[in-house]
């Protein structure tokens, strides 16, 4: 496939890009080189290959969706300056008093 003046100036306006002299240049060169990496690939025998999904095995990708209870973890209250069981008390901000 062969990146033409027309295609170009029609990806160029699909893009809402306005590029002139050695950027219309560049882009033209750069767009061919993709294309022909991509017609490169195309040669390969890729019959009966499946798409890759993932890099590598995905880490509990298939575990179970079960809820499981909580329980607040002691080690988060043991620098708060005031816990009430299993909640942090803050003071009260963006509220004007009077």
């Amino acid at each position: 496939m062969k990146i033409t003046e027309s295609l170009l100036e029609n990806l160029c306006d699909l893009a809402r890009l306005q590029l002139e002299g050695d950027e219309r240049t560049a882009l033209l060169q750069d767009l061919e080189r993709i294309i022909a990496f991509v017609e490169k690939i195309n040669e390969l025998p890729l019959e009966g290959v499946e798409p890759l999904r993932f890099v590598g095995e995905p880490a509990q990708y298939f575990r179970s969706d079960e809820p499981e209870e909580t329980q607040p973890y002691p080690w988060i209250f043991q620098n708060a300056p005031k816990a009430d069981g299993m909640y942090l008390r803050v003071p009260k901000f963006g509220v004007k008093e009077g």
